[in-house]
């Protein structure tokens, strides 16, 4: 042991190489999770997801050639949107009978899905104007409650083999939440706040919704969102989780995930976003609560990392629109007008590989305007 040591303090280099490799491997061995220092920077210093997994070439996604909504057959964790009255499953009679299922595939063009869309605006100010159903009807229930449910359907394709702890390809993608959506204008966003990490950041710099409120942090996550004190209020620093106690809101835009893909695994990943809408639905119950998909990588970043990669992105995706009730929590997937046909997000969007541009977050509001869901 004597030999040992004086080995090392003759090679200070070795020692100093050995420390920091004991001390990596202590922070990194139970399920990838890291300090919260270290994983809110993960996106910004990936050195630590290369050391956690090595480099993969992982292949596209393409489109699927048949345009089709698949349910998730014999699976735990299907979406109670795909079950029958009688929990039997409505996948075989969705793809036979298309008739029986006539709302049109949101992911085409949003304005041409429904010939009831109307502008919105209007349908805004109305509904301003009425009670809500719980002062309507005096039966208790939240806004909402009374109207058809929305469908969140998965369209499939042929899986990747993956060999990581954090995520599986699950063979299908989320669509965007079947419903009625309006168009609206600007001042819809009125009494709306945005929830999330650094793309929601970029939301609050570059949308042009100043009459929102947000509450963004760079680096922040979902197993955090709720407690952490960054938010500054009367010159005291409140969480979102004090704010959504607070105030009211009739709109809640959640975006978040992007920071957790080396953290824990789907499951654990869904697992504490259906906590946060749990939390959203018992403070603000009269809201209607959107899942914004995960936006994915570029092509660049997707084929060359691990751990950032469309097919966790998508995994986790998956994972939280089978959350949406289509009642009060909507899944869209705002990358729609972000990515190239095969899923990446667009190399002329971005500068990093992971955020965009100032100019290209119209098109994310965009979409917004184009799918609001506008109480009757």
């Amino acid at each position: 042991m004597k030999k040992i040591l004086k080995w090392l303090l003759e090679c200070p280099i070795l020692f100093i190489l050995l420390a920091m490799w004991a001390g990596l491997a202590f922070l990194t061995w139970k399920e990838g999770k890291m300090p919260l220092a270290m994983r809110q920077n993960l996106v910004q210093n990936p050195v630590f997801a290369v050391l956690l997994s090595p480099q993969t070439d992982l292949p596209e996604i393409e489109p699927p050639d048949i345009d089709v909504d698949l349910a998730l057959k014999n699976d735990p964790s299907k979406p109670d949107s795909l079950l029958d009255d009688k929990g039997g499953d409505k996948s075989d009679d969705m793809i036979k009978n298309p008739t029986k299922n006539p709302t049109k595939n949101p992911t085409k063009d949003p304005s041409k899905a429904d010939g009831k869309k109307t502008d919105g605006k209007a349908d805004s100010q109305q509904t301003g104007d009425k009670k809500t159903d719980h002062e309507k009807n005096g039966d208790g229930k939240t806004e909402g409650e009374n109207e058809p449910a929305g469908v969140t359907r998965f369209r499939g394709y042929k899986k990747v083999k993956t060999d990581s702890p954090y995520y599986s390809d699950p063979g299908v993608m989320a669509l965007t939440t079947d419903y009625d959506y309006k168009n609206v204008e600007k001042d819809y966003f009125d009494d709306a706040v945005f929830i999330g990490d650094s793309r929601t950041v970029g939301m609050q710099d570059y949308s042009g919704l100043d009459n929102a409120a947000f509450f963004a942090k760079t680096g922040m996550n979902v197993y955090e969102i709720l407690e952490d004190k960054f938010i500054k209020d009367g010159g005291k620093d409140v969480s979102v989780s004090d704010m959504l106690k607070k105030k009211s809101y009739k709109k809640i835009y959640l975006m978040i995930g992007i920071n957790e893909l080396g953290t824990g695994n789907t499951a654990t990943f869904q697992k504490a976003y259906a906590r946060v809408l749990e939390k959203f639905r018992k403070w603000q119950p009269n809201a209607v609560i959107y899942i914004q998909g995960i936006i994915p990588v570029s092509k660049k970043k997707a084929q060359s990392d691990g751990i950032f990669n469309n097919v966790n992105i998508n995994d986790k995706n998956v994972a939280i629109a089978q959350l949406a009730d289509g009642k009060h929590i909507f899944y869209l997937d705002v990358s729609e007008k972000l990515v190239d046909k095969h899923g990446f997000l667009r190399e002329d969007y971005t500068f990093d590989d992971v955020h965009m541009y100032a100019q290209n977050y119209k098109l994310w509001t965009d979409y917004l305007m184009e799918h609001a869901v506008v109480r009757e």
